[in-house]
């Protein structure tokens, strides 16, 4: 599966870097693509693996502001 989230609160191309690191790690993510400029998040992922919960939670544990584009599922 493919979401797009919106994220607020990256306030350098190094806010976007720690994002993708941390959802690339996460269990059965296959790809997470993080844009500064876009302040969104493309993340392909398994969903018998992982939820997209948890893929916020994860974000938000960074202290980002994030939400599921309309478009994005």
């Amino acid at each position: 599966m493919k979401t797009k989230f919106n994220l607020s609160g990256m306030h350098c191309e190094s806010c976007a870097l720690d994002i993708q690191e941390t959802l690339a790690e996460t269990a059965g993510v296959n790809r997470a693509d993080v844009s500064y400029a876009d302040k969104q998040a493309i993340v392909d992922y398994d969903e018998t693996i992982v939820q997209d919960t948890t893929l916020i939670k994860k974000i938000q544990d960074l202290d980002y502001e994030v939400t599921v584009s309309e478009s994005g599922q």
